[in-house]
Order: structure tokens, then C-alpha cells, then sequence
């Protein structure tokens, strides 16, 4: 007993003087080999592309670009210089934009009169550049003063976003004052020619390469010089909505106002007058469900075409909701948008392939769309304010800028690409009564004239 009792207290003086076994040691970890490093990225954003420039007046010029697809973008770096510049290597941006989606800046405090030339390049977060690069040239110069129309307004103008320049239209909503004006971007009136009485009011009007004018209007389609002198005219009651003049000199439109199947629905001839190309609706349409279309005295109602690249020729016609490619023979090698284009007017085929219409029904859900011709599918569409929403939408032009201007029978609006309204020109507190009156008196078609030209 006496010895327990003696064990026990030595077990308790070890403890007290900490003297426990100590845990073992683990061993040690294996050496892993180092994983190995990825070589540093040398390799500088792509170069930029798309980049155009306009003269946007006084001192002033603006420029887009497409956006850079760099997946570790930083910024983009603009650049300015009096000469053509190939490599800005050592040179110093003007501005960083920091958004990789804001692809336009406007350079300010230019002198008027001097040629000055513009890159722009992507820089990523690691401060690589791609310094090779392709500028673009304009000339800032005043905006062309013109005279007020007390019934002309421009409300909105946003001189950064808008591609600048005049525009030309045909102004009827003055009785017995037939008219085609341009006006600048403030809506006074640069020039003008009075339609004779004996015309009418004009139809599609156009700027040709020479700077003369092309009209349609009652009786035929007219040249004149900017003095107003008729240089050059075909005289037919066949003709309405659209003429173009070709490459070759020849001039081409349509007629469908009252077209009926014995028509032909286009009609080129050469300077001399001479008839050399026909196309006949019937040839192809004249079956169900086409054959028993027939609306506001019209059988295709065909209102615009357009001469293509490729030696076809692209035929709006109204009453099929439709667009149609021919070939030199007159045979169809396709149809586009029918039953989407609904009523199109003044369709075109924009440089990405896609064709852009207006659509006049105020109840459409969109008044102006771009299409996919192979899917039908829609990518891009306007529709009016409510609180803007004119009488009839007749035409949609693509801007060189992507932006879109679209006229409706008592207003334009150039509208950029998510539908911001940058410009907007309207005839001051005049509405009219119906939409025939609309057709007849109001807006109809209108073309920007660059201020870079």
C-alpha cells in the first residue's frame, strides 16, 4: 500500500514539471515538382476596324469604329495627326475611352478648311497595343447657312452622335407649292426648286454623281442642273414611288401605283430613251395566291428597285408584302420577307446582306426593320414614340455611321442603332386629316447628302 502510494505521487510530480511524452514527429511531405508557368500573352489586341470619319461642321469631326473584340480590352486610344498615319508607335493618344462599347468620339477645336487624319487602337489590361494601323480623313468645315421655314423645326439635334450633312426631300405640305428642298442640320433651307404646277408634287428625289437632281413626278422622270434647268427627262404616265440612275447612264423605275398584269412593273431605258429592260410581274406571279391580289386600284402596287452588284435587280412590291431578286432574264432567283415585310416601302440591301424596309401600318409593331434574307428572322427594329408617332412610315436609310433615318409623313428622325433619337426634323404644327392626304402632302422619302463628300 505504501508503495502505490509512493508511485502515484511521483506520476503526479511528472506531470507537474510537464515532463508528458511528446507526440511523435510526422514525417516529412514528398517535394512536389513546380507547376510549370504559362509563357506571357506578347500578342496585342487586334486592330481596329470599321473606323469612318465625317465632318460634323465647325471645327468639329466625328468617328465609330466597330467595337473590339480583345477578351482582356482596357481601353481605346484615339489618335490625331495632319498626316496619313500607318504605325503610332511613340505618339500620343488625343483620348482613352475606357467602355469597349462606346465606339464614336468626336475631336473638337479643329481648324475649318484643314485635313486632318484619325486611328484609333485597342489597348489590353497589360498595356499591349496594336500600333500598326489604318487612319481616315475629313475636312471640318462651317455648316452651309440656309433661310427658316416657319414650318420647318428641328427639335433635336445631337451633333456627336449624328452623321452630319444636309438632306433632301420633296416638301408638298404647302397646296399648290410643290417643292424640293435641302436643309442642313438646323432645317434651313440651303436650296430649293419649285415644282411646276403642271407636275405636281414630286416623288423620289435623289442626288446624282454630277450634283444634278433626279425626280419622278407626274408625266415622267426629270434631271435638272442646281439652277433648275431640266437637263435630261423620259416622259411615260407609267411611273411612280422610285427611279435610280445607273452606272452606265441608263435610268431605271418602277411603276405600281396602278399597275395592272398587262404592265411592266420596271422599265430601264438609256439616255437616248430608248426602252432596253423590262420586268412583267405576270410572268412569274400570275397564280395563286398572287393572281387574285388587288389593292387600292393595284395589282403588285411595286415601289421600289434597285440595281445589285451582281447584275440583278431587286423589286419592292407592296401588295405581296414582299421583296424579289431577278435575274438579267426577268426569272425570280428569290423572294425575301414575305409576310413580314408588311406593305414594305423603299427597301435596300445593306451591306451586311440584310435588307432594310420601312413598314407604313401605324398598328405594326415596328415601323422600320432590318431582316435576315435567308431566315426571315428580325435584327434590328424601330418603332415610333408614341408621342411622335406620325401618319405613315415611307422610307429607312442605313447612315454610313449605322445609324438609321426614317421618315414618316410629318416627321424624320435619324435614330441611332438601340434607337436613340439623335436628330429630328418636323413640319411645325401640321397634321393631316387623312392618310391619303399623309401620302400626297406630308414627308415621303428624304436621302442624307455627307457633309464629307
Amino acid at each position: 500500500m505504501k508503495w502505490n502510494y509512493l508511485i502515484a505521487l511521483v506520476l503526479i510530480l511528472l506531470v507537474l514539471l510537464g515532463c508528458t511524452p511528446k507526440p511523435s514527429t510526422p514525417p516529412s511531405p514528398t517535394p512536389t515538382a513546380p507547376t510549370p508557368t504559362s509563357p506571357p500573352d506578347t500578342t496585342p489586341p487586334s486592330a481596329i476596324t470599321g473606323l469612318v470619319a465625317n465632318n460634323a461642321y465647325d471645327g468639329k469631326v466625328n468617328l465609330w469604329w466597330d467595337k473590339s473584340t480583345a477578351t482582356d480590352f482596357d481601353h481605346y486610344n484615339v489618335y490625331l495627326d495632319k498626316t496619313d498615319m500607318a504605325d503610332v508607335t511613340g505618339m500620343k493618344p488625343i483620348q482613352q475611352i475606357k467602355d469597349v462599347a462606346t465606339c464614336r468620339y468626336q475631336a473638337t477645336g479643329l481648324e475649318d478648311g484643314t485635313k486632318y487624319y484619325f486611328a484609333v487602337t485597342a489597348v489590353d489590361k497589360s498595356g499591349k497595343e496594336g500600333e500598326k494601323v489604318t487612319s481616315v480623313g475629313a475636312t471640318p468645315t462651317q455648316m452651309p447657312k440656309g433661310t427658316k421655314d416657319p414650318d420647318i423645326i428641328v427639335d433635336v439635334y445631337n451633333s456627336e452622335m449624328t452623321w452630319a450633312g444636309t438632306t433632301l426631300l420633296r416638301d408638298s405640305h404647302n397646296p399648290g407649292k410643290h417643292r424640293i428642298i435641302e436643309v442642313n442640320m438646323l432645317g434651313e433651307i440651303v436650296w430649293q426648286y419649285m415644282v411646276p404646277q403642271n407636275l405636281g408634287g414630286a416623288g423620289d428625289v435623289e442626288l446624282l454623281p454630277n450634283n444634278n437632281i433626279l425626280f419622278t413626278a407626274n408625266g415622267g422622270v426629270y434631271e435638272i442642273d442646281r439652277s433648275g434647268k431640266v437637263v435630261w427627262q423620259y416622259l411615260t404616265s407609267k411611273i411612280d414611288h422610285d427611279a435610280d440612275r445607273l452606272p452606265n447612264g441608263n435610268t431605271i423605275f418602277v411603276f405600281g401605283m396602278s399597275d395592272q398584269k398587262s404592265d411592266a412593273q420596271v422599265t430601264e431605258v438609256n439616255p437616248k430613251g430608248e426602252i432596253v429592260w423590262q420586268w412583267y410581274a405576270r410572268d412569274y406571279f400570275d397564280r395563286p395566291p398572287y393572281n387574285s391580289i388587288y389593292e387600292e386600284g393595284s395589282w403588285t402596287h411595286a415601289n421600289a428597285v434597285t440595281r445589285m452588284p451582281n447584275g440583278n435587280t431587286f423589286i419592292s412590291l407592296r401588295n405581296f408584302s414582299m421583296v424579289v431578286e431577278v435575274d438579267p432574264k426577268g426569272a425570280v432567283v428569290r423572294t425575301i420577307g414575305e409576310g413580314v415585310l408588311v406593305e414594305v416601302h423603299d427597301p435596300e440591301v445593306l451591306s451586311n446582306g440584310n435588307i432594310l424596309g420601312a413598314i407604313p401600318k401605324v398598328t405594326n409593331p415596328a415601323h422600320a426593320i432590318e431582316i435576315d434574307p435567308k431566315s426571315g428572322a428580325i435584327v434590328w427594329q424601330f418603332r415610333w414614340p408614341r408621342e411622335l408617332l406620325p401618319q405613315g412610315t415611307r422610307d429607312a436609310n442605313r447612315l454610313p455611321n449605322g445609324n438609321t433615318l426614317v421618315v414618316g409623313g410629318t416627321k424624320m428622325v435619324e435614330v441611332t442603332s438601340k434607337g436613340e433619337i439623335v436628330w429630328q426634323l418636323g413640319l411645325k404644327g401640321i397634321s393631316f386629316s387623312s392618310d391619303n392626304e399623309a401620302k400626297s402632302s406630308g414627308f415621303y422619302k428624304a436621302d442624307r447628302i455627307s457633309a464629307q463628300r
